[in-house]
């Protein structure tokens, strides 16, 4: 029995001894991977794409000052993509962003899609804003071409009206929308081009009921008669004028 015992003992060491090679050369390969992708700089960033706008600088700079351990040659395998996303997201004229490694070509690939503005507006501090169609305020870069939004005053409850009345308008009104101006809550007036024989200022009165508002518009302008009508007043859709 001592004899069997000792010959299943030296029988199960012997497998041992034979495995202890692979075993061995799985932690080496092992070892090497993690060296190669964290350390080594044969799997590093060699270069940044960004595409889907010109501001490319824009993102550039916000990269190099919120993320001072992000560079050229940083293994890439450390790059943490969430945060750049982060950090790129704190850019109020983007809408939405991807990012991804491109292991065979050391690259970091940024895809951006900026906002679509539909208007502009000057702020109390003298700066250009623009804003979209989901009513998002975003920085204007260099000059703009879009409808001018006009406030009585520097007021940020004017401007959520502004983007309430953006949100709820439809796109074709949005379309031929020239500008916008905001007196107070229960004045919202807008000029449109290519509604009537020439240019129609539309009175809203506030942003309540503009479903029905809009329906009532697109049935007065439906008739003959208001073909060149210069003003719809809609601040009462039930009694509404057209002149």
């Amino acid at each position: 029995m001592r004899i069997r015992g000792f010959r299943s003992f030296r029988s199960l060491r012997l497998k041992k001894v034979k495995h202890f090679p692979g075993i061995a050369l799985s932690i080496l390969l092992l070892s090497l991977l993690v060296y190669l992708l964290g350390w080594s700089t044969l799997l590093s960033v060699k270069s940044i794409v960004i595409d889907g706008t010109t501001r490319t600088s824009e993102i550039n700079n916000q990269l190099k000052s919120r993320l001072t351990q992000f560079h050229i040659g940083e293994p890439l395998a450390r790059v943490d993509v969430h945060a750049l996303n982060r950090q790129i997201a704190d850019l109020d004229w983007i809408e939405s962003d991807a990012i991804s490694r491109d292991w065979f070509h050391g690259t970091i690939h940024i895809y951006v899609v900026e906002r679509t503005p539909i208007a502009q507006f000057t702020d109390g501090f003298g700066k250009v804003q623009l804003i979209d169609r989901t009513g998002t305020v975003f920085s204007a870069n260099g000059s703009n071409q879009y409808p001018v939004i006009t406030f009585s005053g520097n007021n940020n409850s004017l401007v959520n009206d502004a983007a309430i009345f953006i949100q709820n308008l439809p796109s074709d009104l949005l379309n031929n929308m020239e500008s916008l101006a905001i007196r107070s809550q229960e004045f919202i007036q807008s000029k449109h081009k290519a509604l009537t024989s020439g240019e129609l200022i539309v009175r809203w009165g506030n942003n309540q009921d503009l479903a029905v508002k809009v329906k009532v518009l697109r049935s007065l302008l439906a008739l003959p008669e208001n073909r060149d009508a210069k003003l719809i007043d809609l601040s009462s859709p039930l009694s509404p004028i057209a002149k």
